[in-house]
């Protein structure tokens, strides 16, 4: 598969995902409480399950933007926007009344925000493999 796109694939495939699930994030954490699944009495996993999309949305979107370039580079890129994006999100969760902003928090974001970048570089290389 060429890595090539049109600027407007590249904006309705890669980019409108991406901005569309930080949107998400932030509402989410625009609530002053929000109920957690059962499955889970800590907010880290969901905050590493939320942040491993990201980063892999992330991923997808810069190895489009970025055909030329390595995939760790791509990888750490992916990273970098979900641990700045981890750390935005804390800080806007310190203003709103009922939650609070942790560093624990930021650093399961960017866990997750890692791994989903790293599983997404191993489904694309595997994409590339079989065309």
């Amino acid at each position: 598969m060429n890595k090539q796109v049109s600027k407007s694939s590249l904006v309705v495939w890669y980019l409108l995902p991406l901005v569309g699930y930080c949107a998400l994030i932030f509402y989410l954490s625009s609530q002053s409480q929000v109920d957690l699944p059962s499955f889970t009495q800590s907010d880290k996993l969901l905050h590493l399950i939320e942040y491993a999309v990201l980063g892999a949305l992330a991923y997808r979107f810069f190895w489009r933007l970025l055909p030329e370039k390595s995939r760790v580079l791509v990888v750490m890129v992916a990273f970098f926007f979900a641990l700045v994006y981890g750390l935005s999100d804390e800080f806007h969760q310190s203003f709103v009344q009922g939650r609070d902003s942790s560093w624990l928090d930021v650093l399961a974001d960017a866990a997750g925000g890692y791994a989903g970048a790293r599983i997404m570089m191993i489904l694309l290389r595997k994409e590339n493999v079989h065309d």
